[in-house]
């Protein structure tokens, strides 16, 4: 069973420098960074050993944000948390081949890592104005349209993983939506291995996903809710957790470890996932 670990509570502190924090938790496991500075915001991009990537697969694209509004133990420390130990744990994996070797071979996973900033900047003033629209800007101009793009938001509370049901802007071209629905499909079997079959497609708030969407970048959503809070989306009422958002309630008490533990099984899963290019 998962246990939180109090480093968390760090993280979650008022003071913390949340950008200091990531980058010397993945520096002590190992892991080098860069900071992309765009339009006054911060995204840190993980560096992986460039022997855990095989051009034959797409690289899949994991994001979360680090920005927050108040304590954000839900919103969205708990993501960002599990990725840093996921992160930490893919830049140690090494192919198992036999005790007596002494080199042996990184396993491929294609992960490419981004933590973004900014992306709360997006619920008053427009998904223009997140931090991640720059981001996917960047990604349209340098041809990087061929990813599998998950963005994970608010995983520390629920065991029941959701696939936010997309606002996709009118007259996109039909290439967008086949490798939207592509993509959706990958995410379904994703969410269906990991939870054996308990998830769901739900209209959610948008996150990053949103700026990539925009800018004509497939890109899925997903995040946790307990399983009687699903019952209220579907009925068309607010659950619980998303009231906690924003308030000092999203705190350390709020969060359920087996989350944390479903997340990080959702995790695995992507990184073994591969999908050949085309």
């Amino acid at each position: 069973m998962y246990t939180i670990p109090p480093a968390f509570s760090d993280f979650i502190s008022p003071d913390c420098d949340r950008s200091r924090f990531i980058q010397d938790y993945l520096k002590a496991g190992g892991i080098d960074c860069a900071i992309m500075s765009m339009e006054g915001k911060n995204h840190i991009y993980v560096k992986f050993p460039k022997s855990q990537y095989n051009p034959m697969f797409r690289i899949k694209t994991v994001i979360a944000h680090y920005d927050r509004i108040g304590i954000g133990a839900n919103d969205n420390s708990a993501a960002v948390f599990c990725l840093m130990e996921w992160a930490r744990s893919l830049g140690s994996l090494r192919e198992p081949q036999g005790p007596h070797v002494q080199h042996r071979p990184h396993v491929q996973h294609n992960i490419r890592l981004i933590f973004t900033d900014g992306e709360e900047l997006g619920e008053g003033g427009g998904v223009k104005e997140q931090g991640a629209f720059p981001l996917a800007q960047m990604f349209r101009r340098l041809g990087i349209t061929n990813d599998d793009i998950f963005v994970f938001d608010c995983m520390g509370r629920g065991e029941v993983p959701i696939l936010s049901q997309p606002t996709v802007p009118p007259k996109v071209s039909t290439s967008f939506l086949q490798s939207y629905s592509e993509l959706e499909a990958r995410a379904r079997t994703l969410l269906q291995t990991a939870s054996d079959g308990h998830w769901f497609y739900l209209p959610c708030n948008y996150s990053d996903n949103a700026s990539f969407i925009a800018n004509g970048i497939p890109a899925v959503a997903v995040t946790l809710l307990p399983s009687d809070e699903v019952q209220e989306v579907v009925a068309g009422r607010q659950p619980q957790t998303w009231k906690l958002f924003h308030t000092p309630q999203d705190n350390l008490s709020s969060l359920n470890p087996a989350s944390f533990e479903l997340f990080h099984k959702i995790l695995n899963l992507l990184a073994a996932m591969k999908t050949l290019n085309q």
